[in-house]
Order: C-alpha cells, then sequence, then structure tokens
C-alpha cells in the first residue's frame, strides 16, 4: 500500500511516521506544504496531560501520555517538561470516574481537589465555595514543544527506506488516489499518484475540499489565541479553568495565558501571508482575568500575542476520517481542536493502524 499525507503539521508528520512503520504499508510520501511557520503546530503551547471531560479525548490523552513518559527517545525529541497540572471541569459529574481512569494508567499521579485546596494554590473567587467544587491535578502532565517534536519526527523520516519527502509546494489539485503540486520545484503542476490520500492540512482542509467539490461538513476553523506575560510573584502553573474559561502553562520565566477565542470560520491564506491578526482586546481580558483569578502573580510585561487558526470538528477528535464520494481513497486527519498536541501520539497510532489493516472509517 503507498498511502500519501498531505500537511506536515504535528499530526501529519506524526502520521506519516506511524504509517513508515507499519508492516502493511509499502510506501509513504508526505507533502508538508508552505505554512509550517504560521500553522498551529508552530503557535501550539503543547500542554499534555491525560484527564479530559469527553471519554474517547480522554483515552487518547492517557496514551499519549503514558507513551511519551515510557520512551526516552520521545521525551527528548518533544521537549517535555513536567509540571504538573490543574484541570477544573465546569461539569463535575463524571469526574471521579475519569480521574480514576487517568490514575488506572498513571498510579500515585492524579488527586481531586475542592476548593479550599484550589485557593491554597493561590486561585481566588466566589464560585470556588461550596461542596461541589472540584479539580483534578496530575502530578505527571506538562507540556511538550510540538514544533521540536514536529522536526525531530521529519528528520528521522528523512532516514528511513519508503519514504519520499516532497518539496514545500501548495496543492492545486486532489482526486481519489492522486494529488498535484505546484511550486516549491513542483512549478509545473507534478501529479503524485498513490493509493490513499490523508489530509492532515489543519485550518487549511475545509476550504481545500471545498475546492475540489467534495464537503467538508463537520470541519470549521477557528483562530486561536493567548500571550506570553512577564511575571513577578507566584505562578499558577499548567492549568485549565473551564468556568472562566481561563487557561495557561509556564513560558521560559513568564507565564502563557489565554482564553477561547469566539472567532469561528476564519478563512486560512496563502502560506506566503501572515497568520491572523492577534486580538488586542482579548489579551486585556485575559490580563484582566488572570490578576482576578490569581492575585499573587503580577504581570509586568506583555509580548504580542500570538495567533493562529486550526481544525476544529463537531466532537474535538484529531481523527481519521473519510470524504464522502472519493471510495474511501481520501481522508482527513484533522479535527483537534487547538489541543491536539496531547493527543496526537495515540490518535497517529490509532489511524495509522487502521489504514494499514484496511480498517479505516468508510465514508459509504
Amino acid at each position: 500500500m503507498h498511502v500519501s499525507v498531505v500537511g506536515g503539521g504535528l499530526a501529519g508528520a506524526l502520521l506519516a511516521w506511524r504509517l513508515a512503520q507499519q508492516p502493511g504499508v509499502e510506501r509513504v510520501t508526505l507533502a508538508p506544504g508552505g505554512a509550517r511557520r504560521r500553522d498551529a503546530t508552530a503557535a501550539s503551547g503543547g500542554a499534555v496531560r491525560g484527564y479530559e471531560t469527553e471519554a474517547v479525548q480522554r483515552r487518547l490523552a492517557i496514551d499519549s501520555l503514558t507513551e511519551l513518559l515510557a520512551d526516552d527517545r520521545l521525551r527528548d525529541w518533544a521537549g517535555y517538561t513536567e509540571t504538573g497540572s490543574l484541570y477544573r471541569p465546569r461539569d463535575t459529574a463524571s469526574i471521579e470516574a475519569g480521574a480514576a481512569e487517568v490514575s488506572a494508567a498513571l498510579p500515585d499521579s492524579v488527586r481531586l481537589l475542592t476548593g479550599a485546596e484550589l485557593r491554597d494554590r493561590g486561585w481566588v473567587g466566589d464560585d470556588l465555595d461550596g461542596p461541589g467544587v472540584v479539580a483534578v491535578e496530575e502530578r505527571q502532565a506538562g507540556y511538550l514543544d510540538p514544533e521540536r517534536l514536529r522536526s525531530r519526527v521529519l528528520a528521522d523520516l528523512a532516514e528511513r527506506g519508503g519514504v519520499e519527502l516532497l518539496g514545500d509546494g501548495a496543492v492545486t489539485g486532489l482526486a481519489p488516489g492522486s494529488f498535484t503540486l505546484s511550486g516549491a520545484g513542483h512549478s509545473a503542476g507534478t501529479v503524485h499518484t498513490c493509493d490513499i490520500v490523508v489530509l492532515a492540512t489543519g485550518a487549511w482542509t475545509p476550504a481545500l475540499l471545498r475546492a475540489h467539490g467534495w464537503d467538508g461538513a463537520g470541519l470549521r476553523t477557528k483562530a486561536i489565541q493567548y500571550t506570553v506575560f512577564g511575571v513577578n510573584g507566584r505562578r499558577p502553573g499548567t492549568f485549565v479553568d473551564e468556568v472562566s474559561g481561563l487557561y495557561g502553562k509556564p513560558a521560559g520565566t513568564g507565564q502563557l495565558l489565554g482564553l477561547p477565542t469566539r472567532a469561528w470560520d476564519v478563512e486560512p491564506e496563502g502560506p506566503e501571508v501572515g497568520g491572523p491578526v492577534p486580538d488586542g482586546a482579548l489579551s486585556d481580558a485575559v490580563f484582566e482575568l488572570a490578576q482576578r483569578r490569581f492575585p499573587q502573580l503580577r504581570l509586568v510585561a506583555r509580548s504580542q500575542p500570538v495567533a493562529a487558526l486550526d481544525c476544529y470538528s463537531t466532537d474535538s477528535l484529531l481523527a481519521l476520517r473519510p470524504v464522502a464520494g472519493t471510495d474511501d481513497r481520501v481522508f482527513t486527519f484533522t479535527g483537534g481542536s487547538g489541543g491536539a498536541a496531547k493527543t496526537a501520539l495515540a490518535a497517529s497510532t490509532r489511524a495509522a493502524t487502521q489504514l494499514a489493516s484496511g480498517a479505516a472509517p468508510s465514508g459509504t
């Protein structure tokens, strides 16, 4: 079987790497594209943990973290930094079962915290009062460097037999079992044929599908944004607070902080154009909210906000999906909703296994 992966973000690079190790795959072609300097991988903060509120997402996150912790080479490639993390879900109905699942895979890493214990860790707010307040603390969670991991995986792919790495051409044609690249050594429009094409093209995926007459239903683009602040005082570390929307992680001597944007269905531009314009008002809102939630944190400087686009799916999963009308010869591998770094290892293994075994989800 010959599988071509179009898109060289973290998801695409890992999928090609997993496919190259599958006994049923004789040849892998990776067309990385020309937007790597400003894609979601380049912008990602790389937070990694096992706990997620949704069961399938949680399983992928647990399996990814377990593999990362068990593999010295992967951990080095990823530049993994263990910081611990706190996750406060809005809905706590199934938090004990979810935390127990993480604990079964990573013993002694997980405990549940009350509102009073969150206060002990520097959190402030009236919403922390009451018996129903609970958060998941993970000792072995932390963050990786998605750009570093991508680069190491691409370097390893370049040394493997049966792998073809193409130049940074733009996709100008798609058909079941083939794609066309132009530019970057493909100026005449070089057609590459294969058995299966997988589009791991992130935010460019919906537009790419529409441009070739296929349905991009279930996939949408959305802006992601955060700001790295210089700090004095006690840093909150790696955390997600679903109640306020605030999230963060250490970033050098500073603190990365962000809130979800509301900028849906933003059309990505070509790879030669800069990314989305950062929203200054959103960065100001992050600043104000963080000072209220963590009054011991002194934000002393603000760098330019980092903004990018990513592809979101209705189920928020990085997963293999067939493209209707292509006889199961074109798939997408995207949709991880801006947080796919924590699930990419397990999701790429699952997708590669499905393709190599012929068990890929069918669009029939």
